[in-house]
């Protein structure tokens, strides 16, 4: 193995997480930008004659900021593993506060905006002015400030203890199985998941009602 060969394999993961990311939440069009540091031990690792396997190390809902990946090669020959560091940006529309709004307040439409930002952290957002119009502030918003959906009140979409159906997507690949989740979470939150027939935990992204989806 390479450091070179390690950061493509990486690189070519990250970005399917994120397109996968960005179909769920219907982004529009987004710029991402992001370096991937590779130990200089990866050099001496020996060629894995399987399929790498690329996961996350982290609980960051959103794919942006200083991220861990494990990298491991689970072939007869060898069994090593890895880790890696991603820091990434994320370019795009947002929905941010026109005017200032109060605590308890209902948002209209009126008070927000789109507007493009770069973030550099694991913080949530919208990108349709209408998937936060009628949603009530849990504390005050200042004007201009991008509207996280942990400030405002919505029921969430799975609830810890409910079956779920698991999407697994690769490569334009499609499976689907059943699964509990392990905690609450809205739409685009990333959560814990364990698979009913495996019993492994994996980290899936909340999609629909009782539905998450989740790369193989």
């Amino acid at each position: 193995m390479s450091e070179q060969s390690l950061r493509e394999e990486v690189a070519h993961t990250y970005e399917q997480e994120l397109a996968q990311y960005a179909s769920i939440n219907d982004w529009g069009p987004y710029q991402s930008d992001y370096k991937i540091w590779v130990p200089g031990s990866a050099n001496h690792l020996p060629q894995c004659a399987s399929e790498l396997v690329i996961s996350g190390r982290d609980h960051q809902s959103v794919p942006v900021g200083n991220l861990k990946r494990s990298v491991s090669c689970e072939d007869t020959d060898n069994n090593w593993r890895l880790n890696v560091t991603i820091k990434a940006s994320l370019t795009l529309d947002v929905v941010v506060t026109e005017t200032a709004i109060g605590r308890d307040q209902t948002v209209t439409a009126q008070s927000l905006k789109l507007e493009q930002r770069t973030l550099s952290r694991d913080d949530r957002f919208f990108t349709a002015i209408a998937d936060a119009t009628g949603l009530q502030t849990q504390r005050r918003i200042r004007s201009g400030q991008i509207l996280n959906p942990r400030l405002l009140n919505a029921p969430p979409l799975v609830e810890k203890g409910n079956q779920v159906v698991i999407i697994a997507t690769k490569d334009g690949f499609t499976a689907s199985t059943r699964g509990v989740a392990l905690e609450d979470g809205g739409k685009g939150e990333q959560i814990d998941v364990e698979n009913s027939r495996s019993g492994k935990v994996v980290r899936a992204v909340v999609s629909g009602l009782n539905q998450v989806h989740t790369q193989f």
